[in-house]
């Protein structure tokens, strides 16, 4: 694939989100960082990637032999997958037939999957839970509560910053982390919030980098009266003695000024085209991993080329309640499937680890006509660095009255931060390093679940 000059055409579709307002918690929530920590030389990313609303798992990876097959369609009645449909991925298990581009990945060793992870505040049996003598997260089936333990990487309720920023205040100084952590889905996400420095929010809208220039808001501009007016204000608002007016100020002229900073940088972008899908809700997952495709693409021209970037990229649609996944399931397969082939022709594969976080799993049984909000579910991770080819954990008995199941809901057995764990110490966390990102992780008894090289 070769070069396509179309620098302005890409900052149109990414810019506009980067001069948002701050969050209120990244403007005073951290202590500049007098040096970075020690990352190595290579260049490393991790790309999140939240199916929002609850991913009903048992319907992409289902039992295949006849009698667990038949445990699996009793419970999922009207919503159970033909048998002979399932695309085989071990001997045991299959993958709903429009999965084609992750059974390749699965069986190219370059996608693991990881069984019945979830949020947990300690180690629970399902005897625990149905006894009432363990604790069991916070709201435990709503959806903003859950999402936001996984973001936060803690289901204790004592972290009120994501674990991506935690992990960046780490790595790097504050200015170093300004093109390290990246948002190109069409929402704000907590995984980046109360960090030393906001993250870049590059979306799709319409601005060239010299529009904010023409209005006065850039340095060396002095055209537009209101836009002048607007500039000085701002630059006074610094020195304010109101430490929040003043770090709201400095914020927000960085902001301003950023599509000046990066006028040039994406000369050389190279150029993808992803499915965009069929009637997707908010912006395709595949448009926001092309943007990432084309951010990597042009890793290196970044101010301080950072060596560690973290991206976070959205999937809408998920919670079907009324109505199976089929949609949600082979879209996600081709987008991941396009985004690997990208990474590939990038010479990246090793480089960039891309998984898949959920708000939960979904009830075994139907309601109906779909399914309702679950606990524990199946997450994907995918990469030239994952030893992939391989179900990582304990796969749950999927029927009726599953002993691995409470009220029709999975019980975890793997903790959201074992999970997330996995991936940050290969991204470059030490021991130490995990302690700070994850606090509650030394409850469990595992920190590395081995699917990462």
């Amino acid at each position: 694939m070769k070069p396509h000059y179309k620098r302005r055409d890409f900052l149109k579709h990414t810019l506009a989100g980067a001069v948002s307002l701050s969050p209120l918690m990244a403007l005073l929530g951290s202590i500049e960082r007098l040096e970075a920590a020690d990352i190595g030389g290579d260049y490393k990313a991790i790309v999140c990637v939240l199916l929002e609303g609850g991913a009903d798992v048992c319907n992409m990876i289902v039992p295949a032999k006849n009698d667990a097959y038949r445990a699996y369609k009793e419970v999922r009645k009207n919503i159970a997958l033909p048998q002979e449909s399932l695309l085989k991925i071990t001997d045991v298990y299959g993958m709903r037939e429009n999965m084609t581009a992750m059974q390749k990945l699965f069986s190219d060793k370059k996608l693991a999957i990881v069984a019945n992870v979830g949020t947990l505040v300690q180690s629970v049996t399902p005897e625990d839970v149905r006894n009432g003598s363990a604790p069991i997260p916070f709201e435990l089936f709503a959806h903003n509560t859950q999402r936001d333990q996984w973001l936060l990487g803690d289901a204790t309720g004592s972290s009120r910053n994501g674990w991506g920023a935690r992990i960046m205040d780490i790595f790097y100084s504050t200015h170093a982390q300004s093109y390290a952590k990246i948002n190109t889905a069409d929402v704000n996400t907590l995984l980046f919030s109360g960090g030393a420095k906001s993250p870049l929010h590059l979306d799709e809208a319409y601005i060239s980098p010299n529009t904010m220039r023409s209005y006065g808001f850039g340095p060396e501009s002095g055209d537009g009266d209101l836009g002048s007016v607007y500039q000085d204000i701002y630059e006074e608002a610094q020195n304010s003695p109101h430490k929040m007016m003043a770090a709201f100020a400095k914020r927000r002229v960085e902001e301003l000024n950023l599509p000046n900073e990066l006028s040039g940088l994406f000369d050389t972008v190279r150029d993808f085209a992803f499915d965009t899908g069929a009637h997707e809700v908010g912006r395709p997952l595949g448009k926001q991993l092309e943007t990432v495709a084309e951010i990597l693409s042009v890793k290196d021209n970044f101010p301080g080329s950072p060596k560690r970037q973290i991206f976070f990229v959205v999937q809408h649609g998920w919670d079907t309640h009324d109505s199976d996944n089929e949609h949600q399931v082979g879209y996600l397969s081709d987008s991941l499937g396009a985004f690997q082939a990208a990474l590939d022709g990038l010479g990246l594969s090793e480089s960039v680890t891309t998984f898949t976080v959920s708000d939960f799993g979904r009830s075994l049984s139907p309601n109906g006509a779909g399914t309702d909000h679950g606990w524990g579910l199946y997450s994907f991770v995918m990469g030239g660095a994952v030893r992939g080819g391989q179900i990582y954990g304990t796969m749950p008995q999927i029927k009726i009255d599953s002993p691995d199941a409470w009220h029709d809901r999975l019980v975890p057995t793997i903790a959201t931060e074992s999970y997330l764990a996995t991936i940050v110490k290969w991204f470059g966390a030490d021991e130490n390093d995990l302690k700070t990102i994850f606090p509650n992780l030394q409850t469990f008894s595992q920190s590395d679940l081995g699917f990462m090289g």
